[in-house]
């Protein structure tokens, strides 16, 4: 009888295409892969649980570009392993250091952002720059990436510096350039959303690391198990973009950066899985088989304002629906849907 693998296998011939699937390797690969001063990070995975599922395509395509380094565990043929490394839901991703350290793992779920941990993973904590040039490389070497220009009689900054980059290692690059003529100042650099974080007062004690949390927060964010406490609690109104593609919400996030940034301030633009979220669609006035869609709530009032399914998700159409709320002329959903919004099947556009 043919096995899975070789079924996949066939199948991708048959279609032209290559589909994707875990390569797992077993207990006796998994030690002899983290012995010696091998680093690796690694994914441990239950095949049955939506959230290993979604992760599969993400990983192996980050396999595809890197070989070494990203391995995975079937916590279902393995259980005893996984306990061992006290991996309690899946899927889990750790980072092996080859030095007898683990870290979890905390970033995005995605091919880009796994492959950019893993690259920020096996840099020096901090990296020493002594040029403009080696400067200028390394701001934009990563996602997030911090430059500290220290004078040395500022050692506490330095400190302080010192102990910030071990807590964000897994998040952030950090580089330090050692100054005499100028003042001591740390700069964080988002250079997903194009921005930049700058102090140079370092009287307050949680100066460092609220620019590095500053600096982190995306303009359009993810809402999770792990982030929809931060944003239900945050004061600010939220909108929502539901929907099941990843490849969709990338979009979305490119198309609507613009948009986000300038009323980022009074509002908090997030995406949403909606495999995941599924049932909070209807309460934000969205039926599920619509999807993608948009909606606002003032979690304050209690206010919900869903983006009308007819309209295609520009940043103009956005842009004016945000403002038609803040004039008053757009009015909060009254909680039933009409026939065209709970029948509609139709799918908006970005």
């Amino acid at each position: 009888m043919m096995n899975i693998r070789s079924l996949q296998l066939l199948l991708s011939l048959l279609v032209g295409s290559t589909v994707v699937a875990w390569e797992h390797i077993d207990e006796d690969a998994f030690r002899r892969a983290i012995a010696g001063h091998n680093y690796a990070l690694v994914a441990f995975i239950e095949p049955s649980t939506a959230a290993s599922q979604a992760l599969e395509p993400e990983w192996t395509s980050a396999l595809e570009k890197e070989k070494k380094g990203l391995i995975s565990i079937d916590c279902s043929s393995a259980p005893s392993l996984c306990r061992e490394f006290d991996v309690i839901s899946c899927p889990a991703l750790r980072f092996f250091d080859g030095h007898g350290n683990t870290a979890p793992y905390r970033g995005p779920r995605r091919t880009s952002s796994i492959l950019a941990y893993l690259k920020r993973a096996i840099r020096p904590i901090i990296t020493s720059l002594d040029s403009d040039a080696k400067i200028s490389a390394f701001q934009s070497s990563d996602d997030y990436t911090a430059i500290a220009q220290i004078n040395p009689q500022d050692s506490h900054v330095k400190t302080a510096y010192e102990t910030l980059a071990s807590q964000y290692r897994d998040r952030v690059s950090f580089g330090l350039v050692e100054v005499t003529d100028i003042p001591t100042a740390v700069g964080c650099y988002n250079n997903c959303d194009s921005l930049q974080f700058t102090i140079s007062d370092f009287t307050s004690i949680d100066a460092l690391p609220k620019l590095i949390e500053n600096c982190l927060e995306p303009v359009i964010g993810e809402f999770t198990r792990a982030s929809e406490v931060k944003y239900l609690q945050s004061g600010k109104s939220l909108v929502f973009y539901f929907t099941t593609s990843p490849k969709d919400r990338d979009a979305y996030v490119d198309t609507m950066r613009s948009v986000a940034k300038m009323y980022k301030e009074y509002l908090s633009f997030v995406t949403v899985d909606a495999n995941e979220y599924g049932d909070l669609t209807a309460p934000l006035g969205l039926a599920p088989a619509t999807l993608p869609r948009l909606s606002v709530q003032n979690p304050m009032f209690g206010q919900v304002f869903p983006y009308p399914r007819s309209r295609k998700i520009t940043p103009e159409a956005v842009g004016g629906f945000l403002m038609d709320i803040v004039q008053g002329k757009q009015k909060p959903w009254d909680g039933t849907f009409t026939a065209d919004e709970a029948g509609g099947h139709a799918r908006d556009e970005l």
